[in-house]
């Protein structure tokens, strides 16, 4: 009898240890996980690099390139309603591209079209400065 309580006990602890090794097995990139972040509250792993907000200046510069040339000629003939929205679509990826080289910019704040207008050359020249290529 006692042998085989034994018995019981053995395929018990076998049962749970294989139940648990399948388990760990299905949830190994949440356990992977847990322990790189519990490796990085104790400080012996590094903490993750900073994740870019927004988008990627490659792409900003892109749109750059495809919008200035329509928002710096405006053909005849083009309604009022487009040439606002060429030029607004401009000014938001010049302040994107600002934003994302910390290149200091008032354009997002000034009403003014002849003060707008000279704040769009100085923001243009000083991406440039900072290497954006504007074609």
């Amino acid at each position: 009898m006692l042998g085989e309580a034994w018995g019981l006990v053995d395929l018990t602890l076998i049962t749970v240890g294989v139940a648990g090794a399948l388990w760990a097995i299905l949830h190994a990139t949440e356990l992977l996980a847990l322990g790189v972040r519990f490796g990085q509250v104790l400080h012996v792993l590094p903490a993750p690099p900073p994740v870019p907000e927004g988008m990627p200046i490659e792409r900003i510069a892109a749109d750059l390139r495809r919008i200035r040339p329509q928002a710096r000629r405006l053909v005849d003939g083009t309604p009022m309603a487009r040439r606002i929205a060429i030029v607004a679509a401009y000014d938001e990826a010049l302040v994107d591209a600002c934003r994302a080289l910390d290149v200091p910019t008032e354009l997002g704040r000034i009403s003014d079209a002849l003060e707008r207008e000279s704040e769009r050359l100085r923001t243009e020249a000083e991406l440039e400065r900072a290497g954006v290529d504007l074609g």
